[in-house]
């Protein structure tokens, strides 16, 4: 045991030793550019090296407070195993943080740093430790040199955890301002999207206001597309009700051949809240073309009329069930018939499973 604890300290510390010299040849003696690209990767040496070579002494400088070797710092107990610890850890930090600095092209003194913090003063302590680790404690308390060379550490160690400290603190204030130019910027866009948004939305209030009567349906119909807000949908469907001649004007637009146009007579039924009974046979009538459109493009695709074939089957049942459940069964039962001819099976069954909640008296889901 007389010999064991120094013998496990001095391997820990020449393994320390030999990692040192390892971060100093990789650096070329700290003279390193960091490389760029996937080739930086290997930089994590610079962290990896110093980090082991340091936990390394640690574990030599524990092994020697156990023989005694700090007794000279405290009788106290426990005193030389928190000071040891906190030199130690010190140390470590200014030495990794030398490393790291000799990265820093910008600077002229990095070489010099990072050998004086990553090479001397790891090897430095190591050769105190392996001193105190062979020297009996009785025989190197009274040297005169000890206690000013560990006063000289202690220090570097204080400094470390003060430097330390002072980036923590600074970091952490240049995050919070980081953080606050981001909340400042996102509050200026979000204002800025309001401000776009409401200008937006009264130039779509007053372009309808200023349609005359007698223009085509379908102008007033695009101002029930989705990029339009609830509140403006409200004043087309009430500014579209109105319209002289509605519903021959919706009829003569469900002879239109593409079913999108068709669709969007019925999406304004779907909208429109309690439908006219004159509408009844306008929706039975687009109900009947968009069957004959699935079964002509299933034979053919390159027609290219069925945009979406779940979403034109929705909309017509959704201004179907307007006139209440399976009102249109029949025409329904018919759609479901052509839809079924479709080659894709996904989509094909993404209709089916709509039109299946119609004929089964159930709402068409929104």
């Amino acid at each position: 045991m007389r010999t064991l604890l120094p013998g496990l300290g001095t391997a820990a510390l020449g393994v320390a030793v030999l990692l040192t010299l390892a971060l100093a040849l990789t650096t070329k003696l700290f003279t390193l550019r960091p490389p760029g690209g996937a080739d930086a990767m290997g930089l994590v040496v610079v962290f990896f090296l110093p980090i082991g070579a340091w936990l390394l002494v640690l574990f030599g400088a524990l092994v020697c407070v156990a023989r005694g070797g700090f007794d000279w710092v405290s009788r106290s107990p426990g005193i030389p195993t928190l000071v040891v610890l906190g030199t130690v850890v010190g140390l470590g930090i200014l030495s990794v943080g030398a490393a790291v600095f000799s990265l820093e092209v910008r600077y002229a003194s990095r070489t010099a740093a990072g050998l004086a913090g990553g090479l001397l003063l790891p090897l430095l302590v190591v050769g105190l430790v392996g001193f105190l680790l062979w020297s009996e404690p009785a025989s190197v308390s009274g040297g005169r040199w000890l206690r000013p060379a560990g006063a000289l550490l202690g220090a570097l160690a204080v400094l470390a955890f003060a430097g330390g400290f002072v980036l923590f603190l600074k970091d952490a204030a240049e995050d919070a301002r980081r953080a606050e130019e981001g909340r400042l910027a996102d509050e200026a866009r979000q204002s800025e999207m309001r401000a776009e948004d409401a200008k937006r939305v009264e130039a779509q209030a007053a372009e309808l206001a200023a349609l005359p009567d007698d223009t085509p349906i379908e102008v007033f119909l695009t101002h029930l597309f989705i990029d339009k807000s609830d509140e403006h949908h409200k004043r087309a469907v009430e500014r579209i009700r109105a319209l002289p001649n509605l519903t021959e004007r919706m009829a003569a637009r469900l002879e239109h051949p593409e079913p999108l146009e068709r669709e969007h007579v019925l999406n304004f039924v779907q909208m429109a809240g309690t439908p006219d009974p004159a509408w009844e046979p306008l929706v039975r009538k687009a109900i009947v073309l968009l069957a004959a459109d699935y079964r002509a493009e299933a034979g053919d695709l390159s027609l290219g009329r069925i945009t979406h074939v779940k979403g034109l089957a929705w909309g017509a049942l959704l201004a179907a069930e307007k006139f209440g459940p399976k009102h249109f069964e029949a025409e329904v039962r018919d759609l479901r018939e052509a839809v079924s001819r479709w080659p894709n099976e996904e989509p094909r069954n993404d209709a089916l499973e709509v039109i299946d909640h119609y004929l089964a008296g159930e709402p068409v889901p929104e």
